[in-house]
């Protein structure tokens, strides 16, 4: 075994274990999930740091400009495509989950004086459960990005994504226990979704450690586009959901300054 695929087994399993630490919390304290909006704006701080400080000076650093552009490309329609058949997905789900919701017309229906109270019925979808499982393969490619690129930029890319996988966590793991699931069962599924980051990761960084030169490069200016996305469309755009408030701000530059030090620390 050489010495970065040791590396990597060992950091892709931070974020698979802050999953599971997230759907843990979730499931046993319901009120943490309102900190799931400050852990977004931290994660979006962390992501972003990365990007600017470890991925960027780097390709600038091979300066082969084409390839960039080329990466860049296939890096932002690859997101677009994925996030559109995310939302599909998402959108059935959300159909099929209303669908077994009485509406007020069905009960009056049953009668105005019955005893039974209305009862909404909700599940999770396997639609929902296939949409997060490509989210988290995707998470886990952009991982293996990292560590094609060395062992230091997929470390620091493996801790930024440990915040982002608490926020999914918490997340997932909240919508699970409205559905009715038992907490044993939710940290089960949570964890099963959670390693496909890790084997994801593993593989991508095994297959792409081997590109050089041009490929390489496109590698890189892929995984740029993709986490660049990934700040401005979901992790920004889902903590905005909440209520916008000052420590959520700070969150987001604690955790770019945060890596900025520990990137300036490690070289």
């Amino acid at each position: 075994m050489t010495p970065i695929l040791r590396v990597t087994l060992l950091y892709s399993l931070v974020p698979v274990c802050f999953t599971i630490l997230g759907a843990t919390i979730s499931t046993l304290w319901p009120a943490m999930r309102r900190l799931r909006s400050h852990v977004l704006y931290l994660a979006a701080g962390v992501v972003f740091a990365v990007v600017a400080v470890e991925l960027l000076p780097e390709i600038q650093r091979r300066a082969l400009v084409w390839d960039v552009v080329l990466g860049f490309a296939l890096g932002i329609g690859t997101m677009l495509g994925v996030d559109r058949v995310l939302d599909h997905m998402r959108s059935k789900d959300n159909e099929e989950t209303d669908s077994t919701v009485e509406r007020p017309q069905q009960l009056s229906d049953r009668g105005r004086n019955s005893s039974d109270p209305p009862r909404a019925t909700t599940a999770v979808g396997l639609s929902l459960l296939v949409a997060i499982g490509i989210d988290f393969l995707l998470d886990g490619l952009l991982l293996g990005v990292g560590f094609a690129a060395g062992a230091r930029i997929g470390i620091l890319l493996a801790l930024a994504e440990a915040a982002e996988q608490l926020s999914v966590g918490l997340a997932v793991a909240g919508e699970m226990v409205n559905a009715g699931l038992s907490r044993t069962r939710v940290i089960t599924i949570v964890s099963a979704l959670g390693s496909l980051v890790f084997v994801s990761a593993v593989l991508g960084a095994t297959v792409l450690a081997r590109f050089s030169g041009g490929a390489m490069e496109v590698v890189l200016s892929f995984g740029v586009a993709a986490l660049l996305y990934l700040v401005t469309e979901e992790l920004l755009r889902e903590a905005h959901e909440e209520r916008e408030t000052t420590m959520g701000t700070m969150m987001f530059f604690t955790g770019f300054l945060a890596f900025l030090v520990i990137g300036m620390t490690l070289k």
